[in-house]
């Protein structure tokens, strides 16, 4: 396994209160990852089904920040913004967008409230998405979630990260999910906290990114 950010230079799975579910505003992270000295990060709020479907109504129109009109004005972190998509299928259908606008930055993530598909069925759904989709996926998010776990065996995940190593894809560490017990991956290989917590920008931020070897 290689640690693609090991030092903490950045993270790149941050959710915002200005689109989604997070705890904080887009300027809110910004300031405090220049206090954490990181040089980038992604803000990957959720997309438009996943938005849709738990109701959530962002405080700004997307369009503002995928123009530009939206600067850094506080230090010189570079500012990515993504999406963290889902996977809606066992054919590797995807919705990542949000507002109906594209982003530059993909994470692939699948939760069972979006999932519409076979979920006995999910790994031919991943793999079925990596194929098509490539690197315009740049993350696997939360891949070992408990949320699959009776479709998904270890020999499932493995397969689909060689996919995706094959693909040029990288693997979230989600440290969200660890300190809340929803993943598989033992306790022991903890690193951190993740985007979902309270204050999230006040802890040991965010989940690293990593290959299988």
């Amino acid at each position: 396994m290689k640690i693609i950010n090991g030092k903490i230079s950045g993270d790149y799975h941050i959710h915002s209160s200005t689109l989604s579910d997070g705890m904080n505003s887009i300027d809110e992270i910004v300031i405090q990852a220049g206090k954490l000295k990181y040089k980038e990060i992604a803000i990957t709020d959720h997309n438009q089904e996943y938005l849709k479907r738990f109701g959530f109504s962002a405080n700004t129109h997307y369009s503002i920040i995928s123009s530009g009109r939206w600067k850094n004005i506080h230090n010189d972190v570079y500012i990515i913004f993504g999406v963290e998509a889902d996977l809606l299928n066992e054919n590797g259908d995807i919705c990542d967008n949000i507002q109906n606008i594209s982003t530059e930055f993909v994470i692939l993530s699948s939760h069972k409230t979006i999932y519409s598909g076979d979920a006995s069925l999910i790994k031919k759904g991943y793999l079925n998405a990596i194929s098509r989709y490539g690197t315009e996926i740049k993350l696997l998010g939360h891949l070992c979630s408990q949320q699959f776990s009776d479709y998904l065996s270890t020999e499932d995940i493995i397969e689909i990260v060689v996919a995706a190593n094959k693909a040029g894809i990288s693997l979230e560490f989600n440290c969200a999910n660890l300190v809340n017990n929803k993943t598989l991956v033992p306790a022991e290989t903890r690193q951190g906290q993740g985007c979902h917590l309270p204050q999230p920008c006040q802890r040991s931020l965010f989940p690293a990114k990593y290959e299988y070897r």
